[in-house]
């Protein structure tokens, strides 16, 4: 019976899978319909040039096919990939047709000869444009990451990485005016695409002007201005200030954006000399010093104001950024914070004992010293256990002060037990710390001593594992007391 219903699940599954390929495979066909169509569009307003059109279609071609032989996960993405082409059909301009159809180009590339990643990827294409890998979307052009590339090849003297990545750039930059602003072409967030980042903007302003100087080239130097004139336009205006949009289409107050943002604009400025820059960057500045307090946990950082912790990749991050903003400016608020948090993420958790354990008297179950109450303080957020005659008790707790509650297990015997604390933080840093012992002692019968004088017995008993007694007379016994 249990075979023919896994038969019957087993017959399902393979239907819905088949079902969905076909379903898959109809919508892109819908789909490269339309990516033709806004490739002749593109071609007809001299957009983009004949043999562009040629390979744009080729692209389209060679993706139904793989969609078509490639195993489900991964023409399923190519599908994705190609659904994203298509919302922007109409507006196939030279950079945006550039940054569209290269990026399938990538994921082709990618997908033809590799599984699915289990985890987040970046691949650079012969240019060193770089394409990081998103679930379920694949590989997407990431201005942030690219401008980061071309941030080192500048810094590494390397002048021809340096160029032609810097060149590829530029090519897929939009014109907006007097600006150039660098796209993500997929849904993220309440985001629709085409979308845009204050903080990669900020970024892309930095490194060009970092390549422009690398390999002398002023026209480098006119994009990195042009990158630097669509940062404005991405700021939030808050009491404390201007705020970086890291996400040009919402309101999230992000400690990393800003961080980072401030450092790329303070760079771009020493670079070019540009006055308006160094305003900018300063206003931010003052931003971030005003609500940073609002950031640090005392442990640890938020992610973004009034939300949930950070990572361990954005707490080490925005490690970084402080470290460089202290280094950059010599600020003592910066050089203060930079230490702090490189303390948050590099110390492991400091656990101080708190006062003695009393010794307990686990048998009889009475209610009365049965537990012992172990307490710690710790200095981070942590996940730890504590180990004491062979019982270990797990626990995650905030910063301050705890209490642990051991419960000895049936037929432990009376004696001294040395205690243990193994904690371990956010980013992993362990720390390992020896308590005071806990004693266990044997509940014995209580001490008494009796009087009988004038008819009046008087008497006092000491037992120091139970808080009441029961005490029997019995006057007929010439010893005169019996407890109980």
């Amino acid at each position: 019976m249990r075979a023919a219903r896994f038969g019957v699940a087993l017959a399902a599954v393979s239907i819905a899978a088949l079902l969905g390929a076909a379903a898959a495979s109809a919508t892109a066909s819908h789909d490269a319909v339309l990516a033709r169509k806004g490739v002749t569009l593109a071609l007809h307003r001299h957009w983009i040039e004949a043999s562009d059109a040629q390979r744009y279609r080729n692209d389209v071609g060679r993706t139904l096919y793989d969609i078509s032989r490639l195993p489900k996960l991964r023409a399923r993405v190519l599908a994705v990939q190609l659904e994203q082409i298509t919302r922007l059909w109409d507006s196939y301009t030279r950079p945006r047709a550039l940054a569209l159809f290269t990026q399938l180009e990538a994921n082709l590339r990618y997908l033809e000869t590799h599984i699915i990643p289990p985890s987040r990827v970046d691949v650079t294409d012969d240019e060193g444009v770089v394409y990081r890998w998103f679930p379920g979307k694949g590989l997407e052009f990431h201005p942030l990451a690219a401008f980061g590339a071309l941030n080192a090849a500048a810094l590494a003297q390397d002048p021809e990485r340096t160029s032609t990545l810097a060149t590829a750039l530029v090519a897929r930059a939009i014109p907006r005016d007097s600006r150039l602003i660098w796209e993500y072409a997929f849904p993220f967030g309440s985001g629709r695409p085409p979308w845009a980042s204050g903080m990669a903007q900020a970024v892309a302003a930095q490194a060009l002007a970092r390549a422009a100087a690398a390999v002398e080239n002023p026209d480098l130097s006119a994009a990195a201005a042009r990158a630097y004139a669509a940062v404005p336009p991405l700021l939030l205006s808050l009491s404390a200030g201007p705020w970086v949009r890291l996400y040009g289409f919402d309101r999230e107050v992000v400690l990393n954006a800003q961080l980072q943002s401030i450092v790329s604009l303070l760079t771009y400025a020493r670079d070019t000399g540009d006055p308006n820059a160094a305003a900018l960057a300063q206003r931010l500045d003052d931003a971030a010093k005003a609500l940073l307090p609002r950031f640090d946990t005392g442990d640890w950082s938020l992610y973004e104001l009034g939300g949930a912790y950070a990572t361990k990749e954005y707490q080490l991050f925005v490690t970084q950024l402080l470290a460089k903003l202290a280094s950059l400016t010599q600020d003592p608020v910066w050089v203060d914070a930079a230490a702090r948090f490189h303390g948050y993420y590099y110390d492991p958790p400091q656990v101080t004992p708190g006062p003695p354990t009393p010794t307990i008297y686990p048998q009889p179950l009475d209610g009365f010293l049965d537990t012992a109450p172990i307490s710690i303080t710790l200095s981070q957020n942590a996940s730890g256990s504590l180990a004491v005659a062979g019982q270990v008790i797990t626990f995650r707790f905030t910063r301050g002060t705890h209490v642990i509650t051991w419960k000895p297990l049936p037929g432990v015997a009376p004696g001294t037990y040395p205690v243990q604390v193994a904690a371990t933080n956010r980013a992993g840093r362990k720390s390992t710390v020896k308590l005071p012992p806990v004693v266990v002692a044997a509940d014995v019968a209580p001490q008494v001593t009796a009087q009988l004088q004038s008819g009046t017995l008087t008497w006092q008993a000491v037992d120091p594992g139970t808080p009441s007694l029961a005490l029997h007379v019995d006057f007929s016994d010439p010893n005169g007391v019996n407890p109980s």
